[in-house]
């Protein structure tokens, strides 16, 4: 009976420990073939909400080169958040691959529970005792249920912490340089041309007039610039344990 009863416990045991080990897993989706900023996948953000956000975050990377990504997630089935979110940048490259300036902002929306890490190149400036200062700063909104105004004041405390840091420096483009010469030479033909008396004045004007038509419907047209249309997307190589926090709300 004895014997029986010890088999019994030793099955319930190792039942217990293989359920908190499945229950204590949380899988990282692969990366997208383009990673936004803001990834939503407990939906408690507006389609305009993400636009607004991707917009602002993208416009930063652009200037700085720093890569700050945003996963919201129901739950993590008893994870510790520091590490998940420290693992998902790594798995998805967040961040320069030569500067390792990646931030993951980790809200898990169930378990009430935030962090915030960084990269190795963030770590002397967004320091742990900083990050403890964001959350203690945005957790007022997060009790409220107000996750777009949390994380839009958090990245934005970020940046002032940050400032200038990282510049991203542009290339040299030949392109934009041509774009800006042909025009003015076409101009500068015509009205040679004209003076001349080799063109109508009516020929001029349309010419003239159809330019900055063709310019219009060009700032116009959404499909012919939209603030995404030249971002290729997060995850260069980024890796991660530069330190950061955590907390509950």
């Amino acid at each position: 009976m004895k014997n029986f009863i010890k088999k019994v416990f030793n099955s319930l045991s190792i039942l217990l420990f293989f359920t908190n080990i499945v229950q204590g897993q949380f899988n990282i989706p692969d990366p997208p073939k383009k990673i936004y900023p803001v990834n939503d996948y407990a939906g408690v953000l507006s389609h305009i909400q993400i636009e607004k956000l991707n917009k602002k975050l993208i416009q930063y990377s652009k200037i700085t080169s720093t890569e700050i990504l945003i996963p919201i997630v129901k739950d993590i089935h008893g994870e510790d958040s520091n590490f998940l979110a420290s693992k998902w940048g790594e798995k998805w490259n967040i961040g320069k691959k030569d500067k390792n300036n990646g931030i993951i902002i980790l809200l898990s929306i169930n378990d009430k529970k935030i962090s915030i890490q960084n990269g190795y190149g963030i770590e002397p400036y967004l320091t742990d005792f900083s990050t403890k200062n964001i959350i203690k700063k945005i957790k007022p909104f997060l009790k409220n249920n107000l996750y777009y105004k949390a994380i839009d004041v958090g990245i934005k405390e970020i940046f002032k912490i940050l400032k200038n840091k990282y510049e991203y420096k542009k290339k040299y483009n030949k392109n934009s340089l041509w774009k800006f010469f042909i025009p003015i030479s076409i101009f500068f033909i015509i009205f040679f041309l004209f003076q001349k008396k080799r063109i109508e004045p009516s020929l001029l004007n349309t010419l003239f007039l159809t330019n900055i038509l063709f310019k219009n419907r060009s700032i116009n047209n959404p499909h012919d610039h939209n603030h995404e249309d030249n971002f290729d997307g997060f995850g260069e190589g980024g890796t991660f344990g530069g330190g950061g926090s955590s907390g509950n709300w």
